[in-house]
């Protein structure tokens, strides 16, 4: 008996044909859902990553950045590509899901295997320059670009009356010794002349130096740091981490801002005169930015001492330059060398006695932006403070101030400071504050062995990951936390 089999080989040959096609389908379906893990679990675990952000460091700086030390004695990279790989492996797993051994299967099979950070921003790279962009985006929301404005006004001031470079207190001195050398002399009729200088009672407390006219001892911070284990002086060693991101170049403008930001920055999260940090080593922190000395009176002395000498500069200049006041010193100077017998020396007297008058208004222009007020930065008759009787009782005492305050135009101490941070070279400026920052981070628990150089701020991992199916991917993130400090940014994967 014959029998037909067409369809049974019909059936035979298309079914093999549709077994291949899906298996191959299969196959492709766990190929791209590999893929697409491996995209998902990668990110999860880079975020993992910027989540261990260094908590210290944004609870006093508002910082964010991976320490990548994880409080061990030695920063390196490897500790945060373990983290990743643990992470990764972690959520590649099936251990988190209820009965995963008899329910389920696992369709992918990954696991992590190798990762490698082949590109990181730490904070202290380009000279500090991560380190001041980071601080900038922190504080950029909160300054107002009339402030940027006006500091340029204050510097451009200063620098164009020349009240940097005038040392009012040398003057002094070379007035002073003309006037002695005709102490002693004999006149015609031969009696000897004694001179006797009319600013002698201001020069005797002179000697006592300009912090101790201005401020009480007992308000004066003693507090020392020792500066060799800082990141100023590791970086003189080349004993720190350095990143191999490229930072983005900026314009002219750019980094005027930038500058600017970042000094107020710095006056926001650091402490100084009269807004201490007390939990710090060092209490007058902008201060020491500014004078780079190792202890708070060092640093106060430095930056009073040089608003004194702007005080006096711009105080002298309107002495000067005030025909009312100058010829009241005059007819005071010729008097004096009149009854000394020495008429010639009228003009010293009176030079003497205008510098010294400008001193006197400068201890009290000091101690008033040390109270917390304000003083112009050039007198007028209406802000002037000091008579001039009190040059020659040597009287500083301070009574009401003449004139009234303008918030706008009138600088405090806080102003000089911006002033004298703006002069300052900025890469100086910029690793004594990362010295600062090292040291308030290092005072508390745990982060005996912080540094800014294991600090990252923006990094680039590599990861090799295996399927037990024979397949592998090979993937690559970049993540930072603000915006990409590279120039030329690229994910690839």
């Amino acid at each position: 008996m014959k029998e037909n089999g067409y369809m049974t080989i019909y059936l035979a040959l298309t079914l093999g044909v549709m077994i291949s096609l899906c298996l191959a389908l299969i196959e492709g379906c766990r190929y791209r859902g590999i893929c697409l893990e491996t995209e998902c679990v990668m990110d999860i675990g880079m975020d993992s990553i910027l989540a261990e952000y260094h908590r210290e460091l944004f609870a006093q700086y508002n910082l964010f950045a991976v320490d990548c030390s994880y409080g061990t004695v030695h920063g390196t990279t490897k500790l945060t590509e373990e983290h990743l790989l643990e992470y990764m492996n972690h959520n590649f797993s099936l251990e988190d899901i209820f009965l995963d051994k008899f329910l389920y299967r696992d369709f992918f099979a990954l696991e992590a295997e190798k990762a490698e950070m082949t590109k990181a921003a730490f904070v202290t790279d380009g000279d500090g320059e991560v380190f001041r962009r980071m601080a900038v985006d922190a504080i950029e929301d909160d300054v107002g670009i009339g402030l940027l404005q006006q500091i340029k006004e204050w510097v451009k001031t200063i620098k164009s009356r020349g009240l940097l470079e005038r040392s009012v207190e040398e003057e002094k001195q070379t007035v002073d010794a003309q006037i002695r050398e005709y102490d002693g002399r004999e006149t015609a009729d031969g009696k000897v002349i004694h001179i006797e200088n009319p600013t002698e009672a201001l020069e005797e407390k002179k000697k006592s130096g300009i912090l101790s006219l201005v401020l009480p001892e007992e308000e004066i911070s003693d507090r020392r740091i020792e500066t060799e284990q800082f990141i100023e002086a590791r970086e003189e060693r080349d004993q720190i981490n350095r990143g191999n991101i490229a930072l983005q170049s900026q314009t002219e403008w750019e980094k005027e801002k930038e500058r600017i930001l970042f000094h107020e920055y710095l006056l926001k999260y650091m402490g100084r005169y009269s807004t201490e940090k007390k939990s710090s080593p060092l209490w007058y922190q902008v201060e020491y930015i500014i004078a780079g000395e190792e202890s708070d009176r060092e640093n106060l002395r430095y930056v009073i001492n040089r608003i004194f000498a702007i005080r006096e500069a711009a105080n002298a200049a309107y002495l000067f330059g005030s025909e009312e006041k100058y010829a009241v010193a005059e007819v005071l100077g010729e008097a004096l060398a009149a009854v000394m017998m020495v008429p010639e020396i009228g003009e010293l007297f009176t030079i003497s006695l205008i510098l010294g008058w400008a001193f006197a208004e400068s201890v009290y222009d000091v101690r008033t932006m040390l109270a917390g007020d304000k003083i112009p930065l050039l007198k007028s008759d209406s802000t002037w403070h000091c008579g001039l009787q009190m040059i020659l009782q040597g009287n500083l005492t301070d009574e009401g101030r003449s004139g009234d305050a303008d918030a706008v135009t009138d600088l405090g101490y806080e102003d000089y400071l911006r002033i004298f941070l703006l002069l300052c070279d900025e890469r100086t400026v910029t690793y004594r504050a990362m010295n600062i920052v090292e040291q308030d981070i290092r005072v508390t628990t745990g982060n005996q062995n912080f540094c800014l150089d294991a600090c990252i701020a923006e990094l680039q991992m590599n990861v090799k990951v295996k399927s037990r199916y024979g397949y592998s991917v090979e993937i690559e993130r970049q993540k930072s936390y603000i915006t990409s400090f590279e120039a030329a940014t690229g994910m690839s994967e």
